[in-house]
């Protein structure tokens, strides 16, 4: 009995901690965002943030199963019901606090407990609210805590993150509230402006393969632009010039759009201009040959003028435009006048044909009876 009353209940430390109210407001500023005070417990917060979310220890539940069938496992911890939503907003708020003051604690629980998933889902929330504050802590993201800028000391949770983040935020990009609207595009140019490695620029190309033109159209100006913002060292250093190449490639090879192939040729330009011609093709030589066969193709397409289609195309608008331009408006009011003219005549000589016809057989009647 002794023991039992010696031991705390686990939950306990969970149920003194309370969320402050200020945490569950929405749109604060990032000057506004107070440090913690000394200490603080930072232990029962990431235990609460936890609970908020739904993170569960499977290996403990697992564990439970496999040494004592008697013993139950663990419960999965479900988000809080009541103000679900706002809760989950104090817990953006709180990893912002976490993001400006506390970087190693933030680091742990953002991308070690994998936080940046659930932060992704509220991208998705019917709470537009919540939705804005989550791209705002992305954008923070994107923009204070930079990594190395060598490709070897990339922490691999971060690319993850990209490769997640950047189809949902132009999918968010182009929605039809406003706000939303722009705090997706300011995240997406906070990571081209930041995020300079290869994963990056294949995670647009791939955003680029798309049906959905308004999707394409704000991928392409994205890579356009972080294709110059990479800069010509980085290519000319790059061991995945290949997946770069391939990835790009089957943009061209999988849509038959015109509007496709000109924004690959616009973009395949941007590479050159970066880069010199001769340092291209060289990078160009020890790629495979899939890929050079098919950048070659875009090349070579690039250099015609215009194919027949286009070129067929063209020429029709240029009549088009030579009438309308040309020719004087009285020339083009007296053209169906004439065409009117002309029908008025065949139509006159049908009805003489008609009655001569007429009157031959009248003729021909007359003549038998007599």
């Amino acid at each position: 009995m002794s023991k039992k009353e010696n031991i705390p209940p686990k939950n306990e430390p969970e149920k003194k901690f309370l969320i402050d109210s200020t945490m569950q407001k929405g749109n604060i500023s990032y000057e506004s965002l107070e440090s913690f005070p000394q200490d603080y417990d930072f232990i029962q917060l990431i235990q609460k943030l936890k609970e908020i979310m739904g993170k569960v220890s499977k290996k403990k539940k697992s564990s439970t199963n496999k040494t004592n069938a008697q013993i139950k496992p663990e419960p999965q911890i479900q988000p809080n019901n009541s103000n679900d939503w706002t809760m989950q907003l104090a817990v953006i708020n709180y990893l912002r606090r976490l993001l400006k003051f506390e970087k190693e604690l933030f680091n742990q629980t953002f991308y070690g407990l994998k936080f940046y998933e659930n932060i992704l889902d509220c991208l998705n929330s019917i709470r537009s609210l919540l939705a804005q504050n989550a791209l705002i802590l992305f954008n923070e993201v994107f923009s204070i805590y930079i990594p190395e800028t060598e490709e070897k000391n990339q922490k691999s949770p971060l690319i993850n993150l990209i490769k997640m983040a950047i189809p949902s935020l132009i999918l968010k990009a182009n929605t039809s509230q406003s706000f939303i609207k722009n705090e997706a595009k300011t995240c997406l140019e906070t990571i081209v402006s930041n995020m300079k490695y290869n994963d990056t620029l294949i995670a647009l190309f791939q955003a680029m393969n798309t049906k959905k033109i308004a999707d394409f159209e704000l991928a392409y100006i994205l890579s356009n632009k972080l294709v110059k913002n990479l800069g010509k060292e980085f290519f000319l250093n790059n061991k995945h010039f290949n997946n770069i190449m391939a990835t790009f490639g089957s943009i061209y090879e999988n849509n038959k759009n015109d509007l496709y192939k000109r924004r690959c040729k616009s973009l395949l330009g941007t590479f050159t201009e970066v880069m010199t011609k001769e340092e291209f093709d060289k990078k160009l030589d020890k790629c495979a040959k899939k890929e050079k066969d098919l950048i070659n193709e875009i090349l070579f397409v690039k250099n015609m003028n215009n194919t027949k289609k286009e070129i067929h195309h063209y020429t029709l608008k240029s009549k088009d435009k030579d009438k309308n331009s040309e020719r004087p408006k009285s020339v083009c009011r007296t053209k169906p006048i004439v065409k009117k003219n002309i029908n008025v005549k065949l139509i006159n000589a049908k009805v003489e044909q008609k009655e001569n016809c007429a009157n031959n057989s009248s003729i021909n009647q007359e003549a038998q009876k007599v």
